[in-house]
């Protein structure tokens, strides 16, 4: 019996490029100008057939990649027998932080603890109390734990990304990263990450 493979909902695959694209930045350690058109449509076919049992063709991801350029999000820059990709500066936070929340997403699923505690906390001025609500929006959609108003906490390390958070998220350069060994009610924040 043939095996049903699914299909994208319309407009998915647009941000499953882009996340990945985002992805490839934070790994290479902040670079915007790589030779990554060709891995990326491999990776991108690979990891749909595996996730989503979806076959999907290669003129359809570079398609797509073109529609990304249309839109002013990349440049697609060809020198020699390399294409280049790279993001346009006033779209670079959008794509970083739609790719940082799958690398929290992930290391979630992974569940390696170490059994320590990975604080965020900032102190933004009240005059800027806009910068300070969203910054609590957005780590709660990262997943983390509310401690107090302006301290959340992680189970996993992510020194790395909270570097780019203050980068390119507004009141960002308010925020502090702690490691701790023990904290208090761990039983209860245990409980909100699923830790044994």
């Amino acid at each position: 019996m043939k095996q049903n493979k699914g299909r994208f909902k319309p407009g998915e695959i647009y941000w499953e490029i882009i996340k990945l694209i985002g992805l490839a930045y934070i790994s290479g350690g902040g670079s915007i100008y790589r030779p990554l058109l060709p891995q990326l449509i491999q990776e991108i076919i690979k990891l749909i057939k595996v996730s989503r049992n979806i076959e999907i063709k290669e003129k359809i991801v570079k398609k797509t990649f073109q529609k990304l350029e249309k839109r002013r999000i990349i440049n697609l820059i060809e020198e020699k027998d390399k294409i280049f990709v790279e993001i346009k500066n006033k779209k670079k936070s959008i794509i970083l932080k739609y790719s940082i929340k799958s690398i929290f997403d992930f290391k979630k699923k992974q569940k390696n603890w170490d059994g320590q505690w990975y604080l965020v906390f900032f102190d933004v001025p009240e005059i800027q109390r806009n910068k300070r609500n969203y910054l609590r929006m957005f780590l709660n959609k990262l997943g983390f734990y509310k401690f107090q108003k302006s301290v959340y906490i992680y189970p996993y390390s992510c020194e790395k990304e909270i570097n780019l958070i203050k980068t390119i998220v507004e009141g960002g350069k308010y925020i502090k990263y702690i490691i701790a060994k023990k904290i208090e009610d761990e039983t209860t924040i245990k409980r909100y990450f699923h830790l044994s």
